[in-house]
């Protein structure tokens, strides 16, 4: 409450554009890394020729691909999660619009240029 409190009278637009830069390279980066260190894992097992090894190899890529998509929508899960709970604060406290928070989270993931 505080923190929106604060912003109610403006922020540097740094911080927003900041935010949403390194929001979106951590969505893009993270999963890529994991899937490349899982195709650099596999094809060593490839090469090693070892029917065990390669098995392993393979569930390591399949799991690290299922947390590179999880890592990918994890933005879109927190916003849902935040709007769900912005609308339940905001029916029993009066002092909190939940019109306010989903703006915040608008401002700093989605698009920095509303603050």
């Amino acid at each position: 409450m505080f923190i929106l409190k604060c912003f109610a009278n403006g922020i540097d637009p740094i911080i927003p554009n900041f935010t949403k830069a390194a929001i979106d390279t951590l969505k893009v980066l993270i999963p890529v890394i994991l899937v490349v260190l899982g195709m650099i894992d596999l094809a060593k097992a490839v090469i090693g020729n070892d029917e065990k090894v390669m098995k392993e190899a393979q569930s390591r890529l399949i799991k690290r691909v299922i947390y590179a998509v999880v890592i990918f929508f994890i933005v879109a899960i927190v916003q849902f999660v935040f709007s769900v709970l912005a609308n339940a604060q905001g029916s029993e406290n009066s002092e909190v619009d939940s019109g306010q928070i989903s703006s915040c989270i608008t401002c700093f993931i989605s698009n920095p240029k509303e603050c």
